[in-house]
């Protein structure tokens, strides 16, 4: 499963367990929904949780994701950090595709504090 939490600066959506698409579909769909998500940057944080993705579905990963981001949003990130291996190869797929089709920065990191980083995060280092 999943945790959807917020702070001052950044959404983390936390995987924590192995996940397949309707998972992945009821993250998305969860978050997109959430008040603060148009103009709220985020951290998919999947880490070393597997994911049992069919070829087939990482298209519709892509159409259900940009189907559900509002158009008026001032949101400019998504990071998403996973672990190197197949899950982390699915997960670029899913990303080289959400590039043509969102208007916001998505990217791919190994671990946390570089995602962070990237989102411009002040807030002091800690273990989430």
């Amino acid at each position: 499963m999943y945790k959807i939490s917020r702070n001052q600066e950044y959404l983390l959506v936390k995987f924590t367990d192995d996940f397949n698409f309707p998972v992945i579909q009821s993250a998305i769909r969860q978050e997109t929904a959430m008040r603060e998500y148009a103009n709220t940057n985020d951290i998919w944080l999947i880490g070393n949780n597997h994911a049992r993705i069919r070829l087939g579905e990482i298209e519709m990963m892509i159409s259900e994701f940009q189907y559900c981001c509002t158009h008026d949003a001032t949101r400019t990130k998504t990071a998403v950090v996973v672990d190197a291996g197949l899950t982390g190869a699915v997960m670029e797929l899913v990303v080289s595709g959400l590039k043509k089709r969102v208007d916001f920065g998505v990217e791919i990191f190994r671990t946390l504090d570089e995602a962070k980083d990237w989102l411009g995060v002040t807030e002091s280092r800690t273990a989430v």
